[in-house]
């Protein structure tokens, strides 16, 4: 075929086309797939264990595979743990429903939040360690110590012992609920603050109000921020560790057993590796079974009840509340956050007693007043395990955000195919939950093997790998609740990818703050993991308040000052950046 134009010949030379069609497909960059290259590695940190703990759990003593190490659990020690284990999930449940109470008693009257947030903020800061502390500190045993004993005994003449069997959930609820009480109000408070005011008008105009309002608004809108609380929440109950090793003495605890308690103590007495890694199975099993149930929440759900919706009007505002409605919320908030606070001021006065006092007398008491149980905390090497932590904080916190960052982004919009990124997804919700009794020994023979035992450095990854599940779920639930318009008119200018990320950069950046601050906080508070994983080189302070503890009776001052100096650090940074961390909590999941 011959074509002229202008005096420019072109000759068109085909040949017969032969063989079947073949389709098209889009061809996808394969530039994109190498941002998920660093989170894989920093995973197999986890992965690789956790296979080792699974195949371990399923190879009998003979070398073949089959369920005969699950016989461990017809072990009735491990049936009275497991039973414990589920007590502490509807303890968790029950947290839920008195924390959405709470938020809607403070939502219904405005005031309540001015004092009642920061006294509920301070004890999510502090480690659980630190709360289970506090809490025996308060229920100890002796009237002259123990602030709730001293109480009961002048009003009815004899206590009950707090810390002996049956009483013991008592201070143990108490303390799990103090330190995870502030986190269920605010999320669920932040929540119903994001209510649009036409759909409440709505509601209003259409007659709706109190039980209904609650039944067909309220609860059907925080339908996602529910799941994602109740995950939370259920998953760490299902771990509690560190709380029951605190508070409960020695000869107690058995009663009191959890399965991760149960199992770390068959790992010490040197039980069958097959048995114990069926232990640590059985505990995934359980919080998987749960997670299964909450992940649905974290979907995202519009309130659909049928009424015809008012259109927006910026000069409808929601209606401010009357003078008195105001006094009554300051009132109750006033009144409600003197008592949250009363165990963080119970633990700082005990610290400024001397141990001596303090050992003799409780926290009321103005004699011994002073600051040698800080000084007692650092001769102990409080201050040198404290710069430690802040070490390993730092890094963990650091490579935790370079490595999550691209992978949220490339899940959410790098241009994966559907049924990997749901692969992707799922396999991290897995993770996430994932308890560390799952990869605790392998990894720690792993560790010892390759002589990194006591390394700060090699402590810092395994927490930034634990905390890389949760950080890439919450980055990509703020990376994709940008609005899909904008992003596919970035995609389509000449920068590409940086020009999504400056997109919706309004969009990520409180989810950003959230991860830094949630896991700067959780390693420095960390125990179990260091408990379990990491070498006397690399001294967490939770560690040396571990320590310190186990005489507790006679060092309650010492305790004291080193929970008060480990808890400064977390409790500035949640207080300095609470409204951006719930923003980044719950932008990917408000209604």
């Amino acid at each position: 075929m011959g074509l002229q134009s202008n005096g420019l010949s072109l000759e068109i030379v085909g040949r017969e086309i032969s063989g079947r069609p073949v389709p098209g497909k889009p061809r996808r960059p394969a530039g994109p797939y190498l941002l998920g290259l660093p989170a894989l590695l920093l995973s197999s940190v986890l992965l690789v264990p956790i296979a080792v703990t699974v195949v371990q759990a399923f190879r009998t003593r003979d070398g073949s595979f089959g369920l005969g190490n699950f016989a461990v659990m017809s072990d009735p020690a491990a049936l009275h743990a497991v039973g414990n284990s589920l007590a502490w999930i509807a303890v968790a449940l029950g947290l839920v429903a008195v924390g959405f109470l709470l938020a809607l008693v403070s939502y219904r009257l405005p005031g309540v939040s001015s004092f009642l947030q920061p006294a509920l903020v301070i004890p999510f800061a502090v480690s659980v360690l630190v709360s289970g502390v506090t809490f025996r500190l308060i229920f100890d045993p002796t009237p002259e110590r123990g602030t709730v004993t001293a109480v009961w005994t002048s009003l009815f003449g004899s206590s009950p012992t707090w810390l002996g069997p049956g009483l013991v959930w008592l201070v143990l609820v108490s303390a799990f609920g103090w330190t995870w009480l502030g986190y269920v109000v605010s999320l669920f408070r932040a929540g119903l603050d994001a209510i649009p005011d036409d759909v409440s008008r709505t509601v209003a105009a259409e007659g709706v109000t109190g039980w209904r309002r609650l039944l067909a608004l309220e609860l059907p809108m925080l339908r996602p921020i529910t799941g994602v609380v109740t995950l939370t929440l259920v998953i760490a109950a299902v771990r509690v560790f560190d709380l029951v090793l605190i508070v409960v003495p020695g000869p107690m605890q058995r009663q009191a057993d959890v399965l991760g308690l149960n199992w770390w103590r068959a790992t010490s007495a040197g039980d069958d590796p097959g048995r114990t890694a069926a232990l640590g199975v059985m505990l995934f099993a359980i919080v998987a079974a749960v997670a299964v149930i909450g992940v649905r929440g974290l979907r995202r759900r519009r309130w659909a009840m049928p009424v015809a919706v008012v259109p927006p009007d910026p000069s409808l505002r929601r209606p401010r509340p009357s003078k008195r409605v105001r006094r009554i919320g300051w009132t109750v908030g006033f009144a409600v956050g003197l008592v949250w606070i009363l165990p963080a001021v119970v633990l700082v006065a005990t610290a400024l007693h001397s141990p001596r006092e303090a050992g003799l007398r409780g926290w009321w008491s103005t004699s011994g007043l002073g600051f040698s149980s800080f000084s007692a905390a650092a001769n102990a090497g409080l201050f040198r395990a404290v710069l430690s932590t802040l070490l390993i904080s730092f890094i963990a916190t650091a490579v935790l955000l370079v490595i999550a960052v691209p992978t949220a982004y490339l899940v959410a919009w790098g241009g994966l195919p559907t049924w990997l990124g749901r692969v992707v997804t799922s396999a991290f919700v897995v993770l996430a939950v994932t308890p560390v009794q799952m990869y605790a020994a392998p990894l720690r023979d792993a560790i010892d093997a390759a002589g990194l035992a006591g390394s700060r450095i090699a402590l810092a990854l395994i927490h930034a790998a634990a905390g890389l599940p949760f950080a890439v779920l919450l980055l990509r639930s703020a990376f994709a609740s940008a609005p899909p318009v904008l992003v596919a008119e970035a995609l389509q200018g000449p920068a590409r990818q940086s020009a999504v990320l400056a997109t919706v950069q309004r969009t990520y950046r409180p989810a950003l703050v959230a991860v830094a601050v949630l896991e700067f906080a959780l390693v420095w508070n960390d125990f179990i993991v260091g408990f379990l994983i990491s070498g006397a080189g690399t001294t967490p302070w939770s560690l040396v308040l571990w320590g310190e503890a186990r005489q507790f009776s006679a060092s309650g001052g010492t305790v004291a000052a080193a929970a008060v100096v480990a808890s400064v650090v977390p409790a500035v940074l949640l207080l300095s950046f609470w409204r951006t961390v719930v923003r980044g909590l719950t932008i990917g999941s408000r209604p």
